[in-house]
């Protein structure tokens, strides 16, 4: 198989996960890593063998071909760094959340369509075994009709006494806030962007848009939501609750209840090694397990990129820009209810 070369831009956590499972997909190469610092890049690219280490984020373009760019720098930059791949024809696998906004999704969508380059969003669960197994027992009526979800996720942020703290508006909380990302607006923090897209991402694949939202959340001195709460109305007449915080980890599971079962998928339900199906109360639950083979998870999204590349297609099928679309529509609906605001928009 013609070895594909992807870069990496932003070489954060995230983006050594990746890296780390690039080597398990047949064909896959990193051809070239990019970051503000050349040092950082360096030191990465030795860390995971990329072929080529830039300290600009568009330097990667002056390296080896470029099959195609996995964007995984914080919210902020996804805008900028999306729209310098799509002038380029070049695909691009864009960390969640797309956008800030719905606006820049549009932006990002509208571009990747008037150039006719792939472009995705790396919402990594929609691809992950198990879920592909809970779509295909749903559609095979194992717990019958879908009547509502409910899931939750969240962990405790870093720097959290300081944000907290009755002088966190004070010069002297700023380097400590400014560094964090989670609690920082400029850098567009809180829950519902990073880790909130994740509940609200499995409702709406099960459920649909919703028809209405109705959102509560906890905001810090700063203006990012430290806890959010969400519960939607779908069209078939089905309800949605969802849960994100970063003021403390949570059992970060789902229950998705039918009219003659549920699935119960066991913590961290966005990235599970197995689920359950229960049915009456004498009945015991039936066990679903996964082996990822020690990937981090992230090599079937950059599978599914690769395979719709040298087809030549333009976006998935299990999670295309229109999915991105409803679901940044409701974001931003959100966003708008809670009043969460960013300096960008």
């Amino acid at each position: 198989m013609d070895k594909f070369n992807w870069a990496i831009l932003g070489l954060g956590n995230i983006a050594g996960k990746f890296a780390e499972d690039l080597p398990l997909i047949e064909g896959a190469h990193l051809a070239a890593v990019g970051s503000r610092s050349l040092e950082r890049a360096q030191a990465f690219a030795d860390n995971h063998g990329a072929e080529y280490a830039a300290g600009t984020y568009a330097g990667i373009f002056e390296g080896p071909r470029i099959d195609a760019v996995y964007i995984a720098t914080p919210h902020v930059q996804h805008l900028e760094l999306t729209l310098m791949c799509l002038e380029r024809g070049v695909p691009v696998l864009c960390e969640k959340p797309l956008g800030l906004n719905l606006s820049e999704v549009e932006e990002m969508v509208a571009k990747a369509r008037s150039t006719g380059t792939y472009l995705m969003e790396a919402l990594w669960t929609r691809f992950l075994p198990s879920t592909l197994k809970v779509q295909e027992l749903i559609a095979s009526g194992a717990i019958g009709e879908v009547l509502s979800v409910r899931s939750d996720f969240g962990f405790r942020a870093n720097d959290l006494e300081v944000a907290l703290s009755p002088t966190s508006l004070a010069p002297a909380a700023a380097p400590n806030l400014a560094r964090n990302r989670i609690l920082n607006p400029d850098l567009g923090g809180g829950a519902l962007l990073d880790i909130g897209i994740y509940p609200q991402f499995l409702s709406q694949f099960l459920l649909g848009e919703p028809t209405e939202i109705n959102a509560v959340a906890r905001l810090s001195p700063q203006g990012v939501d430290l806890d959010t709460s969400v519960t939607c109305h779908h069209a078939g007449g089905q309800l949605s609750h969802n849960y994100s915080t970063v003021l403390g980890r949570t059992k970060t599971e789902a229950l998705i209840l039918g009219t003659t079962g549920s699935i119960h998928w066991h913590p961290r339900w966005h990235e599970p090694s197995s689920f359950s199906i229960l049915r009456g109360k004498n009945d015991p639950p039936e066990n679903f397990y996964f082996d990822y083979g020690g990937a981090n998870g992230y090599k079937y999204e950059a599978e599914a990129v690769m395979a719709d590349v040298r087809a030549g297609r333009s976006e998935n099928a299990l999670w295309g820009l229109e999915d991105s679309l409803a679901l940044h529509r409701t974001l931003t609906a959100i966003r708008t209810i809670i009043g969460l605001r960013y300096p960008q928009g």
